[in-house]
């Protein structure tokens, strides 16, 4: 029987091997040295994440969720998204584990990561189906295929798990830091920076050019902030959370609403901060959502003509600003 790499490595056709190529830039002998690496990478990760009967019970749940998503994947994969069944093996540590990879290996996996994950979902879930594996079954044969590889490669292993538990130490330090706030506090905290720049937008209302341009810079920000800070920080956090249109249409911020939604919302937030977080964190978190609001106040110039001639930030958008700025009582 072939093995769990084996199986991966055989799904891509010549022609969808020069697709893929072409989509990553790469050439097809680098293209398949980092399938190879991003394979082993995964394998790890699925063996890492089935340890318990728990995990791996999630894991064939997983499977199941991304079976109906993979029809779609390469279409997404082909915009620029990422692939979702990434976050569920390495969460907020996968900054840390590619990281890791590339200083200790000497290769960038990162670019193979997604287009890797469809080909080992779609041959761990093949296999699953054919064995009838439940969810001991599973992690069996996991940490078999996995026993096997560091056989066969030792050396890479050793790497490759130990990118894995720096990763994992991550995720358990992101999941202490969450614990010392209740579900409702956490919330409150993480959608602030969206509020935020969604009572800009309300202040003084764009078309749809620079409305569209509002949302980039709203989430362009906030990819930033997570990737400047450390992935278990708490802006960082914040900064994952509240970052896709739905959640901040969720929001309901409304012309009529967006000043008395923002004084409160932030109100809230600095008392939370100030009962349970660290003098470094709270500045930290202060800036995160002023900076946010202020490069989406500064994505549309106003009164100018085709976007030339404007002020970068009107005034009805520095009154907004400037009261975030007091309720928050932030001291740049």
């Amino acid at each position: 029987m072939a093995t769990l790499l084996e199986t991966y490595a055989q799904q891509l056709t010549a022609r969808q091997t020069d697709h893929v190529a072409k989509l990553l830039d790469v050439k097809p002998d680098a293209l398949q040295k980092g399938l190879d690496l991003a394979g082993a990478l995964l394998l790890g990760a699925v063996r890492q994440r089935s340890q318990t009967p728990q995990d791996a019970a999630d894991l064939l749940a997983s499977l199941e969720q991304d079976k109906e998503l993979r029809a779609d994947a390469w279409r997404a994969i082909e915009a620029g998204h990422g692939y979702p069944i990434l976050n569920f093996l390495f969460g907020v540590g996968y900054p840390k584990v590619t990281a890791w990879v590339r200083d200790t290996v000497g290769a960038d996996v990162e670019p193979f990561l997604a287009p890797a994950a469809v080909l080992m979902m779609r041959a761990l879930e093949g296999v699953a189906t054919q064995e009838k594996f439940d969810a001991a079954g599973l992690g069996a044969y996991l940490q078999n295929e996995q026993n096997a590889f560091t056989r066969a490669q030792p050396q890479l292993a050793s790497q490759l798990n130990a990118a894995l538990d720096l990763g994992q130490n991550t995720v358990e330090r992101a999941e202490r830091l969450m614990l010392r706030f209740t579900t409702e506090e956490w919330d409150a905290l993480a959608k602030l920076p969206s509020l935020a720049a969604a009572a800009l937008m309300m202040t003084d209302l764009s078309g749809p050019v620079g409305l569209n341009k509002e949302y980039a810079a709203l989430f362009q920000a906030l990819e930033d902030t997570a990737v400047a800070n450390e992935p278990d920080s708490l802006v960082s956090l914040a900064a994952r959370t509240y970052n896709e249109p739905a959640q901040i249409d969720a929001l309901q911020v409304t012309p009529a609403n967006a000043q008395t939604m923002l004084r409160d919302a932030s109100l809230q937030a600095l008392a939370i901060l100030s009962a349970k977080a660290t003098h470094q964190e709270i500045h930290a978190y202060k800036k995160m959502v002023v900076d946010v609001a202020r490069r989406v106040a500064q994505a549309e110039n106003d009164g100018g003509i085709f976007g030339l001639g404007g002020k970068p930030v009107s005034g009805d958008e520095q009154r907004t600003l400037d009261l975030l700025v007091a309720a928050l009582a932030y001291d740049a």
